[in-house]
This record gives C-alpha cells, structure tokens and sequence, in this order.
C-alpha cells in the first residue's frame, strides 16, 4: 500500500512540474508574432464576396465577408482604402503557413432595390448574379515570406510586455484582393513608451507592391 502511495505521489509530482513548465513557457516565450489583419481590394467596379478561407490545418481563418467596390479611384492609394480590420491572432499564435480562399467578385455598385418592382424581385436577381458569378479560389503563401528576424522582434517585444498591455511592437498583414488575384503586404510596426494610437510607425515592411495600383 505505502508502494503505491509513494507510485501516485511521484506521478502527481511529474503531472504537476509539467503543468508548471507549460504555464511558464506560456507566459515567458510567446510561440508566434500574432497578427493584426486588414482585407481590402482594388479591384475597380467589383464587390469581392469570401466564400470560405482555411489555413494549413483546415480550421477557418478571418473572413472579412466582403470588401472592395471602387478601387483606388477614389482613394488614390490602397494605404487609404476603407479596410476590414482584425485581429487574427493577437494572442500570439504563429503565422500560417497559407490561406486558401474561395471568393466571387460582382460589379458593384450594380443595380438598387429601387430598380425593381418588388423586394423579392430584387432578391431574385442577387440569387442569379452569385449562381453565374465564377469562384474562384487561390492559396496565399504566407510564412515563407516574412523575414524570421521580423518575426523574432514582434515575439520579443511581446515577451517584455507587461501583463494586461499590448506590446510596442506589432505584425500587421495586409491581404487585397486585385485584377491578378489575391496579393500579401506585410509591415512591422513600433511604437516606443505605447504613445500612439496608431500602433506606432512602420519601421520595416514587405511582400507584394501594392503601391502599383495607385492613383
């Protein structure tokens, strides 16, 4: 009896320095940067509708539903056009591998309800313009191409956050939508004592030029 009274101690003792172990390695070393998501599109005259997206392991990534509509036209840049903004993985998981997304584009701003006689006819016409919309569907790389130093200054500055607070520096990843198909800007921003609302200054960014749909 006392052999196996001693046999539960040991197991609860092993049970209980591994449980502390990966409650330390939580909060000492975050596993990823997170990421701060904006979806967009400059696409001119086409609404961008996401059907699904899914990472690498097939769980659903963000879906910002729908976005686009005028493109840069009225905006200039794609820095400036009204984004859906998420917080993907702000609690420091790592970046996917991919995202595959499944989408249909429709002109936009397109005929109103009030060209028609009747909701329901209005209602039949959007149900015709997704059945002959085409899907389409691209999977965006996404780890492979952010630098591993980038990712390892957003993990430490998280690491040094204090408890409850966001940290100075933060990932952002930009995904819009464009007539070549989905496009990836990403940027590392810092923002020094937390004194800006903005999430600080890019200090470093990179990935696809969006730049080249300007207006």
């Amino acid at each position: 009896m006392i052999n196996n009274r001693l046999k539960w101690i040991g197991l609860w003792l092993v049970f209980s320095m591994a449980m502390l172990c990966a409650v330390t390695a939580c909060h000492s070393k975050p596993p990823g940067p997170g990421m701060i998501l904006k979806f967009g599109s400059v696409i001119e005259g086409k609404r961008v509708y996401v059907k699904s997206s899914k990472t690498t392991n097939g769980q659903p990534f963000s879906n910002p539903g729908s976005v686009g509509g005028v493109g840069t036209s009225k905006w200039g840049s794609w820095r400036h056009i009204p984004a859906a903004v998420e917080a993907a993985s702000g609690d420091g998981r790592d970046l996917p591998e991919w995202v595959e997304f499944v989408w249909q584009e429709l002109e936009y701003p397109g005929l109103q309800p009030a060209d028609f006689p009747s909701d329901e006819a209005y209602r039949k016409h959007v149900r015709e313009e997704f059945s002959s919309a085409l899907i389409k569907t691209q999977r965006l790389e996404i780890k492979s191409r952010v630098p591993q130093d980038v990712v390892d200054e957003v993990i430490e500055s998280k690491r040094h956050a204090s408890r409850g607070s966001v940290a100075e520096k933060s990932f952002w990843v930009f995904i819009f939508w464009t007539p070549e198909g989905i496009k990836m800007r990403w940027q590392l921003r810092y923002d020094p004592g937390l004194k800006q609302r903005n999430f600080g200054d890019v200090v470093r960014e990179g990935g696809d030029d969006l730049d080249q749909y300007n207006r």
